[in-house]
């Protein structure tokens, strides 16, 4: 699975299971532990109250729903305590990578879309497609941008002499409608 695959999995993954396993999914909000009697020692699964049970059978539920939702090749890579919120950090973890990599990423982002042009002899469909691409992963790292600049930048990228006579009107309609006064940029 790859990080773009990631994150539209996760949503569907998350849904389903609040939707239909609600306990199992509050089992990810603590680290489970197993009950203890009295003198501190972890008690028998016989001497479990009815509360201990249903801790234990939600947290083992979502264990197996983890093991069943992840690939085998990706589960033995993950470092986690055995406990169905340790599996789940460390999955995210995995595909959201460590905060060096996310920073680099983001640079390496940014300085894409600085430098987004579209490619001689490219179809148009082809410049918008890695366009829409790379605004999706910017979005996925929070990398924000105005309204603004997000369409200036697919306007410059297009190729000017198919698009130069759209897109100059497109660009006095825009100033026209917000209000700004005619000027030849």
């Amino acid at each position: 699975m790859y990080i773009e695959d990631f994150k539209g999995w996760q949503n569907r993954f998350e849904n389903w299971v609040q939707a239909y396993k609600f306990d199992a999914w509050c089992s990810l909000e603590k680290d489970y532990e197993k009950p203890k009697n009295e003198r501190g020692l972890e008690k028998a699964f016989c001497d479990f109250s009815e509360s201990d049970k249903l801790k234990y059978t939600s947290e083992k539920m979502m264990i197996s729903i983890l093991q069943q939702a992840i690939k085998e090749d990706i589960f033995v890579l993950l470092q986690h305590e055995g406990t169905a919120r340790s599996i789940w950090t460390a999955l995210i973890q995995m595909f959201k990578g460590s905060a060096d990599m996310i920073k680099n990423k983001k640079a390496l982002l940014k300085k894409l879309f600085d430098m987004f042009v579209a490619f001689e002899h490219e179809a148009t469909k082809m410049t918008i497609d890695r366009y829409c691409h790379l605004v999706l992963e910017m979005g996925r790292l929070d990398l924000k941008k105005d309204d603004d600049e997000w369409v200036d930048k697919l306007v410059d990228a297009l190729p000017q002499q198919k698009w130069g006579t759209y897109l100059l009107i497109l660009k006095h309609m825009r100033k026209y409608e917000s209000g700004t006064v005619y000027s030849e940029d």
